[in-house]
C-alpha cells in the first residue's frame, strides 16, 4: 500500500492529500494505529515532518491520559528510541562481524585442508619419483657394472693376447735361430 500522505501548511494546518480535507492530529494518531503508513509534508519546503508530527501525538496523548505528564513518557520515549537505535546499528555489526569471523575461519579450515592435500600430494609423488629415481639409480649400476665388468673381460682378453704375441715373437725368434742353425749346418 502506497505511503498516506499528509501535507502541512504554514498555519500549521494539516491537509490529507488522499481524503482531501483537513485532518486533526487524533485523526493522524488513529490511522497510525490502524497501521496505515503516513508521511507528514512541509508543503512548501518538501521537508518531511514525520518524526516531529508523531512526538506532537505522544504528547498531546500523554496531557489528555494526565499521566505523570509527558516527560517521563518522553524520556521512555527517548531511552527506548536510542535503546532500538543502538541494536539497529549493533545487531548488524554483530551479524556481519560473526559472518567474517565465519568466514575467515572457513577460508582457514579450507586452506588448511587444502595444503594437507597438496602436503600430501607432494609427498606420493616424491615417494613415487624416489622410487623411480632409485631404479633408474640401480640400473645405472648395473649397465656400469655390465660395462666394467665388460672391460674387465677387454683387460684379460688385451692381457692373454700380449702373452700370446710374446709367444708368437718367442716362437718365430726360435725358429728363426732354428733356421739360421740349420743353414749354418747346410750350408
Amino acid at each position: 500500500m502506497p505511503v498516506h500522505v499528509i501535507k502541512r501548511y504554514a498555519n500549521r494546518k494539516l491537509y490529507d492529500t488522499r481524503r482531501s480535507r483537513y485532518v486533526t492530529l487524533d485523526e493522524i494518531a488513529a490511522l497510525i494505529k490502524e497501521g496505515v503508513d503516513i508521511q507528514i509534508i512541509d508543503n512548501k519546503s518538501k521537508e518531511d515532518l514525520t518524526a516531529v508530527t508523531m512526538a506532537q501525538i505522544v504528547v498531546e496523548e500523554e496531557k489528555r491520559e494526565k499521566r505523570n505528564g509527558p516527560l517521563p513518557a518522553l524520556r521512555g520515549l527517548i531511552r527506548d528510541t536510542s535503546e532500538q537505535l543502538s541494536r539497529r546499528i549493533s545487531d548488524p555489526v554483530n551479524t556481519l562481524r560473526s559472518n567474517v569471523e565465519e568466514s575467515v575461519n572457513k577460508l582457514i579450515r579450507s586452506g588448511e585442508e587444502r595444503a594437507a592435500v597438496t602436503r600430501d600430494q607432494l609427498q606420493t609423488w616424491l615417494d613415487q619419483n624416489t622410487l623411480g629415481l632409485e631404479e633408474l639409480h640401480r640400473r645405472v649400476d648395473e649397465r656400469v657394472k655390465k660395462v666394467v665388468g665388460g672391460l674387465d673381460v677387454l683387460t684379460r682378453m688385451q692381457r692373454e693376447l700380449q702373452a700370446l704375441e710374446a709367444r708368437l715373437i718367442e716362437v718365430e725368434r726360435r725358429l728363426d735361430e732354428d733356421r739360421g742353425s740349420a743353414r749354418k749346418r747346410g750350408g
